[in-house]
């Protein structure tokens, strides 16, 4: 056996011995496989929303603008949204985020790729064009030559943006500027009250060094090599949905979800700090502990992305915000060990106890009064509300003990809350999600009572005692998740309960059926059995999820069918979905069985003296 034989052998054994060099599958989608929408920004002030041009079903029936492949709401801090905005006629065909925080859209005309550096005001778009393209740059101001650049005088906020770029045809109209593309390598450098950076590599380059290292910094989780990538670029778009200057979080670029929801943003927090970047959890932290409140200790259902201003319009009111916030400010806490953050926050976590316990003592039931909950669907006593408060209360505990705080009456009152959550929400064989009032006639008299609400059966009764509400093994949780998984399983993910209209009949659309799977409800079950030992299992559910993403972007929902189950697009990415997966991958654990063990061990003693012979023969031939 010559070298030219033996080396390929040698090859393909050490690719036995080390899988991460072994060739990945790609996750498959049919036609809904790219975004619509996706935000970029520059980790310090400044964002865009980036209009892809790849079409949502029944725009104008779901209220979206309508809006050419755009960059649009360039926002910078204290100043909000400039009027300024970029239009690019490509037929766009796809459409990505890729491991280096950049934009890709490509399209007949060619490949468009759109980066912020992080920590620079530049926006950076380069070209790779088979065809001609026009490119259109909107504002209200100012526009004239100087030197090489363009420059726009902004006049509200004054400041200036200078356009850098070698493409030479083009011409100014007014308040645009339109330039001419044609076959060719390009680019356009646009630095947002800033002179020209002048070196197209070096910002590249930046830009590359920059995300490598913050994705450096990030905890690792032991996963295969796809859902590894599927990790990263999770924490890239939670990253990216984040209002780099207030804190808050986007629940999707989608338009419909360009709203800051307390619930979603805890999540997108609470995934960035237990993956390791602290900063960017405190920074929504502590906009919390100072945003305007519906009541003192009660937060507003959602905020708006860009100015942090209550939606005073949307579900009022949806109170498991408050446990979240406890939940999370502990959690913070317990992975940074920053005594000086509990302090800054505790006024607001005083608040937030306050009016939980005026309500556990005060209510007929010694519960958290009625909200809209999780789905928004209806006003009722909600377990997850519930169950989340108790969370939050034991948080409080252990915050109130980090400063030497007394607890004694909150953990008295959690008690009290934890006892009602059983005794009322418990129907026979899983916990109800939600519960209503009705008068009960008996003897002559009348009562109040409170009695489950159709559907009863929720998957958000399993991610509380994924949390800690119960233990995993209790007769409660396991039959609990049994009945849940077996009545809401639907094409290897799971609804959140049954006859579920939303995305089908009641609003969006975009579903061939009702109760489509969602992606987080999907990954509740995982972590449950992340928590019982079943990471097989996990990690089928967790490519599930990566298998089901457009390019690696976790939808809100799957369609509910075997032969075309596309991530439904008019939500698409989800932040929470994101969120989840970050989470529940850094709970996961490799697990290996005997048989397979053995299986390998085998395979090892018959290969090792073949490797000896190849390597002997390879050196001496």
């Amino acid at each position: 056996m010559n070298k030219k034989q033996a080396l390929p052998l040698l090859i393909l054994i050490i690719m036995f011995f080390h899988p991460l060099l072994l060739t990945t599958s790609i996750s498959s989608q049919n036609y809904y496989n790219s975004p619509s929408y996706l935000l970029l920004n520059n980790w310090d002030n400044q964002s865009i929303w980036i209009v892809t041009g790849i079409k949502v079903p029944k725009p104008l029936l779901n209220g979206f603008p309508i809006f050419p492949p755009s960059i649009r709401n360039l926002y910078l801090g204290k100043f909000g949204i400039l009027n300024f905005s970029v239009n690019i006629n490509i037929t766009s065909e796809e459409a990505y985020l890729t491991l280096n925080n950049s934009v890709i859209i490509s399209g007949n005309e060619g490949n468009i790729t759109i980066m912020t550096p992080p920590y620079t005001p530049y926006i950076l778009l380069t070209f790779n064009i088979v065809t001609r393209l026009t490119i259109t740059v909107l504002t209200n101001g100012t526009i004239y030559k100087k030197g090489g650049e363009i420059v726009i005088s902004m006049s509200k906020p004054r400041l200036p943006i200078f356009l850098l770029s070698n493409i030479s045809s083009y011409f100014i109209q007014n308040h645009e500027i339109i330039f001419n593309i044609s076959k060719g390598i390009w680019f356009l450098e646009i630095g947002v009250n800033a002179s020209p950076y002048n070196s197209v590599s070096a910002l590249i380059n930046l830009n590359n060094k920059e995300v490598s290292q913050w994705l450096n910094k990030s905890r690792i989780p032991k996963l295969p090599d796809p859902l590894l990538k599927e990790y990263f670029l999770s924490l890239l778009l939670i990253k990216d949905d984040q209002n780099p200057y207030l804190g808050t979080f986007a629940a999707s670029p989608s338009p419909i979800y360009l709203y800051s929801w307390v619930r979603d943003s805890a999540f997108s927090a609470i995934a960035l700090q237990q993956a390791g970047h602290y900063n960017s959890a405190l920074k929504y932290w502590l906009w919390m502990a100072n945003a305007e409140q519906l009541q003192p200790g009660v937060w507003y259902t959602r905020y708006n992305f860009y100015n942090g201003e209550p939606d005073s319009s949307f579900g009022i009111p949806e109170l498991d915000s408050i446990g979240l916030y406890e939940i999370g400010v502990y959690d913070y806490y317990n992975l940074t060990h920053n005594i000086t953050f509990l302090k800054l926050v505790l006024p607001r976590i005083n608040e937030s106890v306050e009016y939980q316990i005026q309500q556990i003592e005060n209510d007929k039931y010694h519960l958290i009064p009625p909200d809209l909950s999780i789905w928004e669907d209806r006003l009722a006593y909600h377990f997850w509300t519930e169950a989340i408060n108790d969370l939050g209360l034991l948080s409080v505990v252990k915050i109130y003990k980090a400063l030497g705080l007394n607890y004694t009456l909150v953990l008295k009152e959690e008690k009290a809350l934890n006892e009602s959550i059983i005794r009322y929400f418990w129907d026979n064989n899983s916990f109800a999600s939600a519960l209503g009032t009705s008068v009960l006639f008996e003897n002559g008299k009348s009562e109040e009572v409170l009695t489950p609400e159709p559907p009863s059966i929720d998957s958000a009764t399993l991610l509380p005692i994924d949390m800690g509400y119960l233990p995993y093994n209790s007769n409660y949780s396991v039959e609990n998740f049994d009945t849940v998984i077996k009545t809401l399983t639907r094409d290897g993910g799971l609804a959140r309960f049954p006859d579920d209209l939303y995305h089908y009949s009641e609003y969006l659309y975009d579903a061939t059926g009702p109760s489509p799977p969602w992606i987080i409800t999907t990954l509740f079950e995982a972590w449950y059995l992340e928590e019982i030992g079943k990471y097989n299992e996990v990690e089928s559910i967790l490519y599930w999820a990566y298998n089901h993403s457009q390019h690696g972007l976790l939808p809100e929902a799957v369609n509910p069918s075997v032969n075309d189950s596309y991530p439904l697009p008019t939500t698409s990415p989800l932040t929470w979905s994101s969120a989840m997966f970050v989470i529940v991958s850094l709970h996961y654990k490799q697990e290996h069985s005997s048989v397979s063990i053995l299986i390998f061990l085998v395979i090892v003693i018959v290969l090792i003296p073949i490797l000896y012979y190849l390597i002997k023969k390879f050196y001496h031939s």
